[in-house]
């Protein structure tokens, strides 16, 4: 693991960074649920299956940070295991070593006041093609982070979670990350952003070689929550959502990325590189599937500069697939994947075809910021993530009516963010009534894995 590995400097070498980067390689996947939910193998077992769909969670010996509470449900049979995963764990950013300091190791050190800064991270991950990518981001890519931000430690802020000052006195004549970056007024929050995104490229890369020398595929979504000196930056790449629950209101924190709402930067990469598509798609889209009949014939499409619609001339190479196609929920890039952000699917191709789809897909998430220091929240103000499984289901009005009730009528109990994670977990999985699964007014439920996230707010970083 790229922790192991990045504490293992000998003298004379570059940095921790360099040194992980060129050597650190993934451990051998193996099938897992979330390490804080201590499942026996028993317990294991039971929760694979369909027809019962237990929902679970940690165990009362097991404290997340914040008082965290969590809940998981597998899939009603849409894959033999549960694709989710979750990681919640404290990271603790140091500064980074570089050669000039080595010689500081090999003395004594007096001062043990710098225990460095800490930070908070939760993360869900979305598999499809498998677990394994799910797996490995869940154990990697905080690594990955904690690597990024230990990087600019010294420009977002020491030990003491206070900013260096804006003047540097004496250091006119040397261009440091610090001076350089007020220069050209760049916030910490933005260079915290673009450590995150820097991190997500690094993992997504990691799960790629490590899939590429085991002959495996899939991939995942990814959504992050990271809590810094009184902030949360909300990292999202994929369809997974996180949301603020407060009495009589609500905060969407992250936005979906699908096929739908990036129809028009997948659209511009197909008219930029056109040799992506082969000889099989279009760029455009059209409302449906164009026939033999319309050539000649106007068409309603739009291009990758179009919210709107147009008309143009249908041609023969109208007659091929579009690469975004479908309606809502159901549409595809290159008829193959929904999601369109994203870790791995390195490997993934068009069916019965040799071109692959993740130049179309991105890693990158979009980071947003939440100050907790601009709000006051009481005991029934929630941070609530989770993956798609929930809101496939339940909208947000519909978690915060719920969340509202069940805060008010459990405000006494200690285990009342994991009770309240798995009440939301049993509302969207249903009931089993015959062969399907049902919501109480007897719509369908999801079939989906579910994986729910509660994070307190009232006492910031402290316990419930």
């Amino acid at each position: 693991m790229f922790g192991r590995l990045s504490r293992g400097i000998a003298p004379g070498t570059k940095s921790r960074q360099t040194v992980a980067s060129a050597n650190r390689e993934p451990s051998e996947t193996l099938y897992c649920r979330p390490h804080f939910l201590h499942q026996t193998p028993g317990e294991g077992s039971q929760a694979v299956e369909q027809r019962a769909r237990l929902v679970l969670v940690p165990p009362r010996s097991k404290k997340l940070p914040w008082s965290t509470g969590y809940a998981e449900v597998i899939n009603a049979g849409k894959s033999a295991f549960n694709e989710d995963q979750a990681t919640c764990r404290p990271i603790i950013l140091r500064k980074t070593v570089d050669n000039d300091e080595q010689w500081v190791l090999m003395c004594p050190k007096e001062d043990t006041s710098d225990q460095g800064v800490l930070a908070t991270y939760w993360g869900l991950f979305d598999g499809h093609g498998g677990p394994v990518a799910a797996i490995q981001a869940s154990e990697h890519l905080h690594h990955c982070i904690k690597e990024q931000l230990e990087e600019i430690l010294d420009v977002i802020g020491g030990p003491s979670n206070v900013p260096p000052p804006l003047h540097l006195e004496g250091h006119k004549g040397k261009q440091t990350e610090a001076n350089y970056a007020l220069e050209k007024r760049i916030c910490i929050e933005n260079l915290v952003k673009g450590a995150v995104e820097k991190a997500f490229k690094n993992c997504d890369e990691l799960i790629g070689h490590y899939q590429a020398s085991r002959n495996q595929a899939g991939g995942c979504t990814a959504l992050v929550v990271l809590h810094l000196q009184g902030k949360f930056y909300v990292a999202s790449a994929g369809d997974s959502r996180a949301i603020i629950v407060q009495k009589d209101d609500i905060l969407q924190l992250s936005n979906e990325f699908t096929a739908v709402t990036e129809r028009q930067r997948i659209q511009y990469l197909a008219f930029l590189k056109p040799e992506l598509l082969g000889d099989e798609f279009s760029r455009y889209e059209f409302p449906r599937r164009v026939k033999r009949n319309d050539i000649g014939k106007k068409i309603l499409y739009r291009d990758y500069f179009m919210s709107g619609w147009g008309y143009k001339t249908a041609e023969d190479d109208d007659l091929k697939y579009p690469v975004v196609h479908g309606d809502g929920r159901q549409t595809r890039v290159m008829g193959t994947i929904a999601v369109t952000r994203g870790l791995g699917d390195h490997r993934l191709k068009v069916y019965d075809t040799d071109l692959p789809i993740k130049p179309f897909l991105s890693c990158i998430p979009e980071v947003t910021i939440f100050d907790l220091g601009q709000h006051e929240f009481g005991q029934s103000d929630v941070l609530i993530m989770a993956t798609d499984g929930l809101w496939d289901v339940m909208s947000n009005r519909d978690v915060a009516d719920i969340t509202d009730r069940f805060l008010e009528d459990q405000k006494h109990d200690p285990r009342r963010y994991t009770m309240l994670a798995r009440c939301l977990v049993h509302q969207a999985r249903g009931t089993l009534q015959g062969n399907d699964w049902k919501l109480e007014d007897g719509s369908y439920a999801s079939f989906d894995d579910i994986s729910v996230f509660v994070i307190p707010l009232h006492n910031i970083g402290g316990t419930a």
